[in-house]
């Protein structure tokens, strides 16, 4: 097996190609995350993006996008916004440690990859595989809401009535005309609300990486900032990302004086009306285990967090340590400052940023 690792800038057509040939013999790796726009986006504001390429007897059998951090730590491209990532491959068996080695890195972590992916298995951590949230819309809009409960689709139809009834129809601007004053707007809202959200944007590429993905309109990656309103007066505003029929959540607001109505959950809904008439066919609500996700998802897949090591007595040292760590008869004993760095590696999702 060979690696080569380059810049994203330095894949040429017959890499996009292949790239795109990969992407598409999985359905999860249709995830507008695993794109070449995304990794090379990235790459355009961090000079410490890369890619691994793999060959083997002379042909190139997988990609994987990374950042070089210091001590040769390598974390997901565009980390810590990509809400799933891993090796974008034909199939074909792949050493992840002797890609890792290869690729001059100590270690890489991962944080949201699809369990399924056979190389990453071994170095998943044991115990904390999740579920990905998913709204599947491949029977229609009125299928998927009779698969909600009872109290949920009775609760979501009083709101909307009368929210409607107080302000006017409830509508979307599905790619709105003005996306970056838009997207500011949507990023202010929600960093007055999260110490999270605040503390990703004060990353300035971070927020140049957001702002170039939201007017992308590429075939594998095409940015959509909408807002939902009601009458005229905006109720909530999201991004997302499309590809291949699959739109990924990314961020959403939605305006404070609508709380009482749950305008998290009548902005998912207006949105997956208009997806089903635009031919869209899942709203992937990404790794995380907030309890909205699961009222409106009617699917799921399993992500896994872990971490490759090129070292095994390295690797046995960290399982041992994670062990220790999160044992109960031990966690409370351990200086809070240690916790939360320690927790801070560990996949977490965006816990209590969800909106209903």
């Amino acid at each position: 097996m060979h690696v080569t690792v380059v810049h994203p800038a330095e894949l040429g057509p017959n890499e996009a190609d292949l790239w795109a040939k990969f992407q598409r013999e999985s359905p999860l790796t249709t995830n507008p995350f695993f794109s070449l726009t995304f990794t090379q986006t990235v790459g355009r504001f961090r000079s410490n993006a890369r890619v691994a390429v793999i060959e083997d007897g002379g042909r190139i059998e997988a990609f994987l996008p990374f950042e070089r951090h210091a001590l040769a730590m390598g974390v997901p491209i565009g980390y810590p916004m990509n809400d799933l990532h891993g090796l974008i491959g034909s199939g074909v068996p792949i050493d992840a440690r002797l890609v890792v080695r290869k690729a001059g890195l100590r270690g890489w972590r991962f944080a949201h990859t699809p369990a399924e992916q056979d190389a990453l298995a071994p170095f998943q951590y044991a115990g904390v595989t999740v579920q990905g949230a998913v709204i599947n819309l491949s029977d229609g809009y009125n299928a998927y809401l009779s698969s909600r409960s009872k109290n949920f689709r009775q609760a979501a139809g009083r709101k909307r009535r009368a929210l409607e009834r107080q302000y006017g129809p409830l509508s979307v601007d599905w790619r709105t005309s003005t996306p970056t004053a838009t997207l500011r707007q949507l990023i202010d809202q929600k960093s007055d609300k999260y110490h999270g959200t605040r503390l990703l944007f004060s990353d300035e590429t971070a927020l140049r990486i957001v702002e170039e993905l939201a007017a992308v309109d590429n075939p594998d990656c095409q940015g959509i900032v909408s807002v939902v309103s009601a009458g005229e007066k905006p109720v909530a505003r999201f991004m997302g990302m499309l590809s291949g029929g699959r739109l990924s959540d990314w961020f959403a607001a939605y305006e404070p004086e609508f709380s009482r109505f749950s305008p998290g959950t009548m902005m998912y809904l207006v949105l997956a009306e208009e997806c089903v008439n635009r031919g869209i066919d899942l709203i992937d609500l990404c790794p995380g285990q907030d309890l909205y996700k699961f009222h409106l998802a009617n699917d799921s897949y399993q992500v896994a967090a872990g971490a490759v090591w090129v070292s095994r007595a390295e690797a046995a040292a960290r399982k041992l340590y994670r062990q220790h760590l999160y044992a109960p008869s031990h966690y409370h004993r351990i200086p809070a400052w240690v916790r939360s760095r320690a927790d801070a590696l560990a996949p977490s999702g965006s816990p209590g940023e969800g909106e209903e």
